[in-house]
């Protein structure tokens, strides 16, 4: 992998007045933005139709601490991941700055020469584009995005797709062909990013979860994540690295007092590596959430996340989760430090019948099944814990075109034959 060549563009520097003052003067310091600069031409031309990898590193100019940068991809075919880490240091003008860098992996082309734009965002600077183009390929057939694995050994998780041809989803998503996704809403209080973990998986970085975050609730609106062993595996431990999501530019709350750190996306599921584990501790995937039998051993959050887990455990085919928080507008808003403690919390699962191991997104509606669980947020007596074989009668089962109409999200946005208007409980393991 050649690394690309660091240059930075210049600011130009207002000159200062000289003068006497007084204890009376006022001095006022200059309020610099940030400015966002890469290291290589905005127009890169990968050399081959062949999977390959580059790195761009990036330069702010008075940074706000070390917030990480920001890289979104317009086409799936570019897999783009951040570093966590930078480094700190001064211009030739003795202006602070801030250096990482992105490396974006690009996946072999089968067909037609493509264009993709990587855009880069640091906070309130003015974004970088950067256009990567790819030479036509053999023109061969894409293969199955999820073809059957050799049973040994585990398969690997639904991979991120080559978006030829790109599936057509209901509606605007963050990522053509993630099958978790819902759709995004153009709201300004919203804000949407997603994490790639570190490990390979059929020579790309494999995502581990993305994210729509409110800064009127100060909270999650929604988590999605594929599931598999492959996140699983034990690599590492459970750290406890709580902090703040590098991608958001704003405030996050982390501790409210009377509640837990309750996370979305658990750790247990994310134990593939150290990095995977410590981006499900960012505040963007924790949430209040009451202690005594709702988030503990036994408790209503932890009962639903365990029943989750039977839906995938040891299956050759990855189930599609969407962790929620749900505000009942009948109830009184309660803030604690910030944010609006959610009435009610939900997970929405999309996977295929008989665990079939075909990528979602080509199966028919028959191939697939998809349900919705409610769960009330409060303290709960050890005796009233709802177990999952009780969901249906306590009416905490729900179609997923149920749950679109009480949060007005749509889910699975990139997978048109989702089966939203029904459920059936025998194709769930109880």
């Amino acid at each position: 992998m050649k690394k690309l060549l660091i240059w930075v563009f210049a600011l130009a520097v207002v000159g200062t007045l000289s003068h006497a003052c007084d204890d009376s003067d006022e001095v006022v310091a200059p309020n610099l933005a940030p400015a966002l600069s890469i290291s290589c031409s905005p127009t890169i031309n990968l050399p081959s139709a062949n999977a390959t990898e580059g790195v761009i590193d990036y330069t702010v100019v008075n940074p706000h601490g070390e917030m990480i940068a920001v890289a979104k991809s317009s086409a799936a075919w570019i897999d783009p991941s951040i570093s966590t880490k930078g480094q700190t240091g001064t211009n030739s003008l003795g202006l602070p700055t801030f250096t990482a860098s992105i490396t974006y992996a690009a996946a072999a082309n089968r067909g037609e020469a493509r264009k993709a734009e990587l855009t880069i965002t640091y906070g309130n600077s003015e974004p970088v584009v950067v256009t990567i183009s790819q030479p036509a390929g053999e023109g061969e057939p894409e293969p199955d995005p999820d073809p059957t694995p050799d049973p040994d050994p585990t398969p690997d998780p639904d991979p991120t797709p080559d978006p030829d041809p790109t599936p057509t989803p209901s509606g605007n998503t963050l990522v053509a062909g993630w099958a978790e996704l819902p759709t995004t809403i153009d709201n300004a209080a919203w804000h949407y990013t997603y994490h790639i973990t570190d490990v390979k998986s059929n020579g790309a970085y494999a995502r581990n979860y993305s994210a729509c975050y409110s800064t009127d609730k100060m909270c999650a609106i929604w988590i999605a994540a594929p599931m598999h062993d492959f996140y699983a595996t034990k690599n590492t431990s459970r750290q406890d690295n709580y902090t703040t999501d590098p991608n958001f530019d704003f405030t996050q709350p982390g501790k409210w007092s009377g509640y837990t750190r309750g996370h979305l996306l658990g750790s247990a599921e994310r134990l593939v590596s150290r990095k995977a584990n410590d981006q499900v501790f960012y505040y963007s995937n924790i949430a209040p959430q009451h202690s005594t039998y709702f988030n503990t051993g036994g408790g209503a959050w932890n009962t639903l996340e365990e029943w989750v887990d039977k839906q995938w455990v040891g299956a050759a085919d990855t189930t599609y989760q969407v962790i929620g928080c749900y505000w009942d507008p009948a109830e009184s808003p309660k803030k604690v430090s910030g944010t609006t403690i959610p009435t009610h919390y939900y997970k929405v699962l999309l996977r295929t019948k008989n665990h079939k191991n075909k990528w979602v997104v080509e199966c028919s509606k028959d191939e697939l099944q998809c349900i919705a669980v409610l769960v009330e947020h409060r303290t709960y007596e050890k005796g009233e814990v709802p177990k999952p074989a009780d969901y249906e009668k306590k009416g905490m089962l729900l179609t997923v075109k149920e749950m679109e109409e009480l949060t007005g999200l749509t889910f699975f946005g990139n997978v048109p034959n989702a089966p939203k208007e029904s459920y059936t409980v025998s194709d769930w393991t109880f």
